[in-house]
């Protein structure tokens, strides 16, 4: 059955969260754990520490590499504990410097007209939904910076509300690209179970 219900992205790059800096330096780790122990086996001959003949080097060779292994395994717990920790103190320290949206927004009801209300509500309601985020902190900025004439003009009033309209529909592409990215990551999961764990295997995709 085809799947047709699912909303249309919007332009741009998919939403998604970004790689944490515990999970980049493990995979660096990862990637160069075998040339790391190349170079190594190389040291280790200039040296002069490698035996001369075949049957002696490999064993000598294992040998190095479980010292090897539990020294870079080591050094790669320890980088990627602390790169994880700066993550998670970086995560706390944004919000606890993150704007108060619905605050900001409450103090600014009925300044800048009905116009910018409706537009508050829908940003209210979407924001609910994306979480905090660079569009927030600009809605933010953005009654802050009109709050602070003061004695808002009907000109004010109505460049405010069209500039909360346009963060609105920023704020529903946003939603609409992380709906969309949810419910592909939903449906491959489900055609994965599908596939794995029916019992006949040759009738036709179900989903």
């Amino acid at each position: 059955m085809a799947v047709s219900h699912l909303p249309a992205r919007p332009g741009g790059r998919p939403v998604g969260r970004p790689i944490g800096r515990g999970r980049l330096v493990a995979g660096v780790a990862l990637h160069f754990l075998a040339p790391s122990y190349g170079l190594v086996l190389v040291a280790d001959a200039a040296l002069g520490h490698a035996p001369g003949t075949w049957a002696a080097w490999l064993p000598h060779a294992l040998g190095l590499g479980g010292w090897f292994l539990a020294a870079y395994g080591g050094a790669a717990v320890v980088a990627s504990g602390l790169a994880a920790l700066t993550d998670r103190r970086g995560r706390a320290k944004a919000r606890s410097d993150a704007p108060d949206l619905y605050a900001t927004m409450a103090a600014a009801r009925g300044r800048f007209g009905a116009d910018a209300d409706a537009q508050l509500d829908r940003i209210a309601a979407l924001a609910a939904q994306a979480g905090n985020g660079p569009i927030a902190a600009d809605i933010v900025r953005l009654l802050a910076a009109s709050s602070a004439a003061p004695a808002p003009d009907a000109a004010l009033q109505r460049h405010t509300a069209q500039a909360l309209a346009t963060l609105a529909d920023a704020l529903d592409a946003q939603v609409r690209a992380q709906v969309g990215q949810a419910q592909d990551q939903a449906l491959v999961m489900a055609r994965y179970i599908d596939l794995k764990y029916r019992a006949d295997h040759d009738r036709q995709d179900t989903l």
